[in-house]
């Protein structure tokens, strides 16, 4: 149907024997403006004309992961999140080795792996190298594997997130160079260097100003990456203390969750001004993720205490949302949000995998943690969660049971793909 309507406004187009009254395509009065606008909204064409853009309020999955984190965008990535939750969960939660390998066997290594996993636009899984020397990629469609890239044996980088056109990010932590990971070619590349202080940043944001930030650990200096004049500069405002992670919000803000520090600290990516919340953490590796939900919410994972905390974005208030069972110290490192509408912290030191349903703050004890430990994870394509083995020698999955799914411009998009 769409074929003849085209057919008939580019022959309308062409063969209006209307005489317009201006040459200019943005005049109203001239005969081809109505066909030209109907003709672009027909193919889709979102590019501006006359100070316009059609189709300017799209579906969040005909969105580009790129445009997902612009403030005009969250009304749509908000409803289609939302939408997915509603479906609920169908079967039990289950762990999976989807590998027999052993990871120390196909690294070539024995130290601690890996930290964190990304989602890349080839549809692929970036789980990001802690001590181990490789890269590991994995396609979620097959379950193959492949190892790529060269590292020292040492925490070069923690963590990291996906930036414009499918490059990966690397957050530095005990080396000076900013590492870019190109997974359209599968290269590696050094951005630039800087003195910093040992264990410098852990993770990073891509923000809609096109900047990458890393999130200070022990520097107190909040630098980026400008992915569009390509230089490493820095935020004039210092930070106290050291953050785990970062959560953007459609305001364009970036929130520290505090793992040191006893202040949230946050960032205005519309000017680098930064402030801080009033309320008092209690520092002593406290909170080690933060999650944004479509509710409006950031929920803050803890690592060595017990309470799961949100910070209402609406009211900017801090509420207590429930406790974990049998807390300790370093109980999990990471977590992601699945089309169910829970929360899955993927588990360091705690005995078991949890979930906590956004919905209700329900928390439920799921299966032991296998021998070792996870740290951080990706959202695969059928709602299922890629673990990245720190210790664990296993490739392992959390099958969450979600009924719905997040499609590719929600799981790439910069308000989830990090750590």
């Amino acid at each position: 149907m769409n074929h003849f309507f085209i057919s008939l406004l580019a022959m309308f187009f062409f063969v209006s024997c209307s005489t317009p009254k201006s040459e200019n395509l943005c005049d109203t009065e001239n005969a081809k403006f109505i066909p030209n606008l109907l003709f672009r909204f027909l193919i889709k064409d979102k590019s501006y004309q006359c100070g316009y853009k059609l189709n300017s309020n799209p579906p969040a999955c005909e969105l580009n992961y790129e445009e997902t984190h612009l403030d005009a965008n969250w009304p749509a990535v908000k409803k289609e999140m939302e939408s997915q939750f509603l479906l609920g969960s169908g079967p039990e939660e289950s762990l999976i080795q989807y590998r027999p390998e052993a990871i120390n066997a196909v690294i070539s290594s024995s130290y601690p792996a890996f930290q964190g996993a990304l989602n890349a636009p080839n549809g692929n899984v970036y789980i990001v190298p802690y001590y181990s020397p490789k890269i590991l990629e994995v396609d979620p469609i097959n379950k193959s594997f492949s190892i790529m890239g060269t590292f020292s044996e040492s925490v070069e980088r923690i963590g990291g997130a996906l930036g414009p056109a499918g490059i990966l990010y690397f957050a530095p932590h005990l080396v000076a160079d900013f590492y870019a990971f190109d997974t359209n070619n599968k290269s590696l590349s050094i951005l630039g260097n800087e003195t910093m202080a040992g264990s410098a940043y852990n993770g990073a944001i891509y923000a809609p100003n096109g900047k990458i930030y890393y999130v200070p650990s022990t520097e107190t200096s909040i630098r980026y990456y400008d992915t569009n004049t390509k230089t490493i500069g820095q935020v004039a405002t210092p930070t106290s203390g050291g953050f785990s992670t970062g959560v953007l919000t459609p305001q364009g803000k970036i929130y520290f969750i505090p793992l040191v520090s006893t202040s949230m600290y946050i960032l205005d990516t519309k000017d680098d001004s930064v402030t801080t919340h009033p309320y008092v953490f209690p520092g002593g590796s406290a909170y080690i993720s933060g999650i944004l939900t479509p509710n409006g919410r950031i929920y803050m994972i803890p690592h060595s205490v017990a309470e799961i905390l949100y910070l209402d974005l609406a009211t900017n208030e801090i509420v207590l949302a429930g406790s974990v069972p049998s807390p300790g110290s370093s109980m999990f490192n990471g977590a992601v949000l699945a089309p169910n509408g829970k929360i899955y912290p993927i588990p360091e030191n705690y005995s078991n995998f949890i979930s906590f349903d956004t919905k209700d703050h329900t928390i439920k004890t799921l299966f032991p943690r296998p021998a070792g430990s996870y740290r951080g994870g990706a959202l695969g394509p059928d709602g299922e969660i890629y673990l990245a083995p720190h210790i664990a020698n296993r490739f392992d999955l959390i099958q969450t049971g979600s009924l719905g799914r997040f499609c590719q411009s929600l799981r790439l998009s910069p308000y989830w793909n990090k750590l």
